[in-house]
């Protein structure tokens, strides 16, 4: 199986996030702050023709620093474990890296917290939750 990651309209992710990361919400309310931004990066994952995973990345500070935030971040269940997210992931580095990114960070759900420290991110305070979505933890990588 060959995944391919390419750049997709802020658009097409919704339909993903929605089943994924909010099915409690329609699709059509899944618009973030920034997804239209000149410098916004949404990638999709694809395995022919089918869109398997999605990750987002835009400028947006981190306590005062420049920094780019991940978020987003959705695959289905059965490309879990094979590298798409991780191939989004680096995908969205090379975007930041490419606009003068030194610093990525994201708010992780809890039971994605290993998957973010395998692509080096750090965890920064303690477990907190977002309403109606659930645990997590701010998390930060130097790219």
């Amino acid at each position: 199986m060959s995944v391919v990651v390419r750049r997709v309209t802020a658009a097409e992710t919704r339909p993903l996030r929605q089943r994924i990361l909010r099915p409690q919400q329609r699709v059509e309310d899944l618009v973030y702050p920034h997804d239209d931004d000149a410098m916004t990066l949404h990638s999709g994952a694809f395995d022919g023709d089918a869109m398997v995973g999605t990750a987002t990345i835009h400028p947006e500070a981190l306590d005062g620093e420049a920094a780019w935030r991940l978020r987003g971040m959705a695959t289905v269940p059965e490309m879990r474990r094979k590298g798409c997210g991780a191939a989004l992931v680096r995908a969205c580095f090379d975007h930041a890296r490419a606009h003068g990114g030194t610093l990525v960070w994201c708010n992780a759900r809890t039971p994605a917290r290993a998957f973010y420290e395998a692509l080096g991110f750090e965890t920064r305070g303690a477990e907190f939750e977002l309403p109606n979505i659930g645990p997590h933890y701010l998390m930060i990588v130097r790219i």
